[in-house]
């Protein structure tokens, strides 16, 4: 671990609360709460200072030691991650968490710490959905890179002209389509052509029109609508049983169980009900997070 961690730290009191983590771990306190809601065994709130909710702080020292990447990686990951993501061409396009983690060179804590980050609660940039195949939960490796490549120059927050969405949706591409190992999905795009669907689903998604011949030029398809991950099938399973979907959503089972018993039918913003197998539909729990935006109680 950082040695200027390790002195902030003992400048602490006994007990620390999120801002005073963030300080000492040069984070912000919205990326220190994430860890919070990423990590089961992040130290629990022991009691208040005010209205600041407190963790022992050798406790959290001790999990930053026992976890090195949130501190050594800033909010972005490693600093060459892009570069990692453009140079890595996996065997397959569907990838388990430990799959893509090998292909970028980090740790799978990692991939679930992005994955974490980027939930309907705290960015309007959702890492990509994992769908089931039999036992095992992956994710589009093209989908993934391309969200990689995003977090260096996210789509600008409001209102946009045409012409200055236009490079945004076209980056990758216009700097990768002569490229001599392209790299292409299941579907036969290129990457840098499936960098333009993924980009296209955000802006459309965060209200912006992109023109159909966008998708007629790049895609032969009249709109995006009809548009569907590699495979045929939508990119997020239907239903998913309490565990999985927690994985799928980036929360703990805990966050999950505590929104099912904090919002019951009846109450104005009820949590989607689970059918008679003990599975919710994703979507509606997806569109739940994102309507009413609770966030997980610090005291875990």
């Amino acid at each position: 671990m950082n040695s200027a961690v390790q002195q902030a730290f003992a400048k602490l009191p006994d007990q620390v609360t999120v801002a005073e983590i963030a300080t000492a771990t040069g984070r912000t306190e919205s990326g220190v709460k994430n860890w919070t809601d990423a990590y089961d065994d992040f130290p629990s709130a022991e009691g208040r200072r005010d209205r600041f909710h407190l963790r022992r702080r050798d406790q959290v020292l001790n999990w930053l030691q026992r976890h090195p990447n949130p501190v050594n990686e800033d909010r972005r990951g490693p600093r060459n991650l892009a570069q990692r993501a453009r140079a890595a061409r996996p065997s397959a396009e569907y990838l388990t968490v430990r799959e893509t983690a090998e292909a970028l060179g980090v740790t799978m804590e990692s991939i679930q710490c992005y994955a974490a980050s980027a939930k309907p609660q705290f960015s309007r940039d959702l890492f990509p959905p994992a769908t089931r195949r039999g036992e095992l939960s992956l994710r589009s490796w093209p989908a993934v890179r391309s969200w990689i490549l995003r977090r260096d120059e996210p789509l600008p927050s409001g209102a946009m002209p045409r012409q200055e969405l236009r490079p945004w949706l076209l980056a990758v591409y216009d700097e990768e389509k002569g490229g001599p190992s392209p790299g292409r999905d299941e579907q036969g795009l290129t990457y840098a052509q499936r960098d333009v669907l993924e980009r296209t689903r955000v802006a459309t998604a965060q209200g912006h029109t992109v023109p159909a011949r966008w998708t007629v030029e790049m895609f032969g398809a009249g709109s995006l609508d009809d548009a569907e991950t590699a495979d045929g099938v939508r990119a997020a399973a239907d239903r998913l049983p309490p565990s999985e979907l927690a994985a799928e959503l980036g929360i703990t089972i805990g966050s999950l169980r505590g929104y099912a018993r904090r919002y019951p039918a009846g109450c104005r913003a009820p949590f989607p009900a689970k059918d008679a197998h003990g599975t919710r539909d994703v979507q509606e729990v997806r569109d739940w997070l994102s309507r009413t935006g609770p966030r997980p109680s610090a005291a875990r």
